[in-house]
């Protein structure tokens, strides 16, 4: 096969690789996407369980308060049993002064228990709006992932196609070329074939020298750019070419 005709060979492969390249980092980088949008959504996960904890906290500190109050009270009552018997007014006032002391600790104790309240209000707030944004996340993720798990089912099918496409590309090129082509590939991160467009590489946007773009334009053998290494493909007038980087 001519010259012209395996460059063209080589470009059309390139167009292929390219598309496999693209399918295989979608697939690749699939898993990591979908364990970000999971790990974001622990992490509402976990604003929720914090929110609980620090409710259940609160109410924890509410009823140790109430059952504080509840002692003091029976002291009072109990100091006030004791006051119906006394048989001494000093014995009266002391158990009257014991009790004066009891309820000043009772008026403390449900000052707390009502900055608790406002307290627990705050919290089961806070609760349900952590919940809501959990469940908000939930349903985002849930539509996320199964948007990329129905793109890595037709991924699946494209790649299928673009290597049965590059199965038949591949037996029409010189092996030799195609050696180079594939050495290239590795060598310079994939592209190994780029258009001259107004006698620049499109892979490097470097000019081109020119007498080496007039043996481009001729397409009779193998022409790699100077600066970037990769090899030169020349497709009609370049003063058409839109400038794309690979066709």
């Amino acid at each position: 096969m001519a010259a012209p005709e395996q460059l063209k060979k080589l470009h059309d492969l390139q167009l292929v690789d390219m598309e496999i390249m693209e399918i295989e980092k979608f697939a690749n980088a699939a898993p990591e996407r979908i364990k970000q949008f999971q790990a974001d959504l622990e992490t509402q996960r976990a604003a929720v369980q914090e929110r609980e904890a620090a409710l259940q906290e609160l109410q924890k500190a509410k009823r140790e308060k109430e059952r504080e109050l509840s002692e003091h009270e029976q002291r009072i009552n109990k100091n006030k049993e004791r006051m119906m018997a006394v048989k001494t007014n000093e014995e009266y006032h002391a158990i009257q002064k014991e009790n004066d002391a009891q309820k000043v600790f009772c008026e403390e104790f449900e000052d707390a228990i009502l900055r608790l309240l406002d307290d627990i209000d705050s919290a089961e707030l806070a609760l349900r709006k952590a919940k809501d944004r959990c469940a908000e996340a939930e349903k985002k993720v849930g539509v996320q992932v199964a948007a990329i798990e129905e793109e890595l089912k037709t991924c699946a099918g494209k790649l299928v196609e673009k290597q049965d496409l590059r199965g038949r590309l591949v037996p029409d090129i010189d092996p030799a070329f195609f050696d180079r082509y594939v050495r290239l590939r590795r060598q310079v991160g994939g592209v190994a074939v780029v258009r001259v467009v107004k006698r620049t590489c499109q892979g490097c946007r470097m000019n081109v020298p020119p007498q080496l773009y007039n043996l481009v334009i001729r397409n009779e053998d193998i022409i790699t750019c100077p600066n970037c290494y990769r090899i030169l493909f020349y497709q009609g007038n370049d003063q058409a070419n839109n400038g794309s980087s690979h066709g």
